[in-house]
């Protein structure tokens, strides 16, 4: 087994280099390893580029050009700055004059190839998101069998994962139930104002102006006036 085994489906070629990069690191050919996961890197850079790349380009230059994507997501970063330390951790052990059998740098090469390799299989190779969950397994890589204790961390990333997915689910769901009751409310209180507008008043409301009330004793004083002259005034 490899860590590298959803790659099989993926792309052949490259399981092959990523597995071949474990082998070496087993049998402590460290610099070699960290030359192999390189060669990885630059695979995995000239297939997201697809038509971008040129037959000549270099990994530097792939790298420059990816690097130069407008606006890049997280996961965009984070998989170009694997393939980075890739880049400069491969240049170091195929360049350097003296031999490391330090093999810590090999094996964090594995496993920042491990997480580029994750991301390409998820975003550009069809993989399904489940594979985000993995954890690069050091038990598997020195003896082949997979550890319990990753396998019950992945469990506990996945279930981790489904949860807070649940609690943005129903905060989500709060947010638009406050919404609709607030709109709700809005049009309430519009109707009541509309009603209250269109009813006929009552009351005090109905309480005639004192200028009217004036003019009206006035007119009522005139007519019983002339009333007077009328009648009594003979």
């Amino acid at each position: 087994m490899s860590n590298f085994d959803f790659l099989k489906n993926i792309n052949e070629n490259l399981y092959i280099i990523a597995a071949d990069a474990e082998n070496l690191f087993r049998d402590r050919y460290f610099e070699q390893c960290m030359a192999q996961t390189r060669r990885l890197g630059e695979h995995l850079c000239r297939l997201v580029m697809g038509e971008k790349a040129q037959a000549g380009d270099s990994f530097d230059e792939m790298l420059a050009t990816l690097k130069d994507t407008p606006s890049p997501s997280e996961i965009e970063k984070e998989f170009i700055d694997d393939l980075y330390f890739l880049k400069k951790a491969g240049n170091k052990a195929v360049h350097s004059l003296n031999v490391s059998n330090d093999g810590k740098e090999a094996l964090e090469c594995l496993e920042r190839a491990f997480e580029a390799s994750i991301n390409f299989a998820v975003y550009k190779g069809g993989a399904g998101e489940e594979l985000l969950n993995k954890v690069f397994d050091e038990e598997l890589l020195i003896t082949g069998k997979k550890s319990k204790k990753i396998s019950l961390q992945e469990e506990y990333i996945a279930k981790k994962k489904q949860w807070i997915e649940e609690e943005e689910r129903l905060s989500q769901g709060v947010e638009e139930k406050k919404s609709k009751a607030k709109t709700k409310k809005s049009k309430k209180t519009k109707k009541k104002s509309d009603d209250d507008f269109d009813k006929p008043l009552s009351g005090d409301e109905q309480k005639k102006p004192l200028w009217r009330e004036i003019l009206e004793t006035i007119l009522a004083g005139l007519v019983i006036y002339v009333c007077y002259l009328l009648f009594f005034n003979k």
